[in-house]
């Protein structure tokens, strides 16, 4: 066994710990708790079994390196996480911009 095979799980576990003691804390929902825990099982299975796991990405996508294969699902994972993230940052600056509009509107009648 190669060392990553072993840090990687290692980080996997430590950080699937958090989440599900961030979810018992209630700081955290359920649905983000499940792919939180979900992601770093998958990350961690990826580095037990690389080959037995990229080849057939690698073979589905049509890539014929299977690092490639795993590299390109990796970003394309990322682009979709970080469009997600934006798209509830836009959310919630709509939603305080409607409540300051809000308060303001409701000092001005108690004025």
């Amino acid at each position: 066994m190669e060392i990553y095979q072993w840090i990687v799980p290692l980080i996997s576990i430590t950080y699937a710990t958090r989440v599900i003691i961030q979810y018992r804390r209630k700081k955290r929902l359920y649905t983000s708790t499940i792919f939180w825990v979900l992601f770093w099982t998958a990350l961690s299975a990826l580095a037990f079994l690389p080959n037995e796991i990229s080849v057939p990405v690698a073979r589905i996508l049509g890539i014929k390196s299977n690092v490639n294969a795993i590299i390109f699902v990796a970003l394309g994972f990322m682009f979709s996480i970080v469009f997600y993230l934006s798209a509830v940052v836009e959310k919630l600056e709509s939603q305080i911009t409607e409540l300051v509009r809000k308060i303001a509107l409701d000092n001005d009648d108690q004025d």
